[in-house]
């Protein structure tokens, strides 16, 4: 019976490493001198925007 336990566990293992790991939020800043980008709520609204911008054809 240990035997089965330890290869699901190896199994599950398996899977969990196959799963897209979550991107970092926050944007990689290569200059220590630049502004940190600061979000508000009409960053999201400008996002949005964009978005629904890019799904349609001009």
């Amino acid at each position: 019976m240990a035997g089965l336990d330890d290869k699901s566990i190896q199994n599950l293992v398996k899977k969990m490493q196959k799963q897209a790991k979550p991107r970092n939020v926050e944007a990689k800043t290569y200059d220590a001198t630049a502004p940190q980008r600061v979000t508000d709520e009409r960053d999201e609204e400008r996002e949005r925007m964009f978005k629904e911008m890019k799904r349609r054809e001009f």
